[in-house]
């Protein structure tokens, strides 16, 4: 990869045309150890085109590593204004991040509007990996919490989407209860 620090110097500027370059040239040649400046650029960047370009080339990342880097970011983030644009690069990656089911609640449960928003998209785009425990758990923490007019309709449709979850879950247990020997079934 090219001098690290001119790539940064590049995605820190205005020119729509040099962020571009540099973005093209991570994606051909870049690694993780560029991914906390590129964060720190996101959150500090008002311009939406790089905004853009630059969560899509965050959210192309496959590399487990990544998911690490991620949420300690949005786990230190220090203000709401923050928060979105992680948590869209959490839901738009390919990445699975069910092991943080409990701080993306927590999210949208005591955050901003916007921040309440991208977290329920994240829940909504969560794989099947959550536990039938941990899928009950944030049935309750939604279900004790007094109405909230604000985020009501985000709330129903997160706690709509966790329980066919758990419906779900259950019926693939009942499944192998029901058919023991391990084959694709009988006929």
């Amino acid at each position: 990869m090219e001098n690290k620090q001119d790539i940064l110097k590049k995605l820190g500027s205005n020119d729509i045309d040099l962020v571009t370059e540099a973005i093209e040239q991570i994606k051909t040649e870049g690694d993780l150890s560029i991914v906390p400046e590129l964060l720190d650029i996101l959150l500090q960047c008002k311009e939406p085109v790089i905004i853009t370009h630059i969560t899509s080339l965050l959210s192309d990342i496959k590399d487990s590593g990544f998911k690490t880097i991620l949420m300690e970011k949005l786990i230190q983030a220090a203000n709401n204004s923050e928060k979105p644009n992680l948590l869209r690069i959490c839901w738009e990656s390919a990445i699975d991040f069910s092991e943080y089911m409990d701080i993306f609640l927590d999210i949208l449960l005591k955050d901003d509007f916007i921040s309440a928003l991208e977290a329920s998209t994240v829940i909504e785009n969560l794989s099947d990996n959550l536990s039938e425990v941990k899928i009950k758990e944030a049935i309750e923490r939604i279900k004790a919490l007094p109405a909230d007019d604000d985020k009501a309709f985000l709330l129903e449709g997160v706690l709509l989407h966790l329980e066919e979850m758990l419906d779900s879950s259950k019926e693939d247990d009942d499944e192998e209860e029901h058919h023991h020997c391990g084959c694709d079934g009988h006929d």
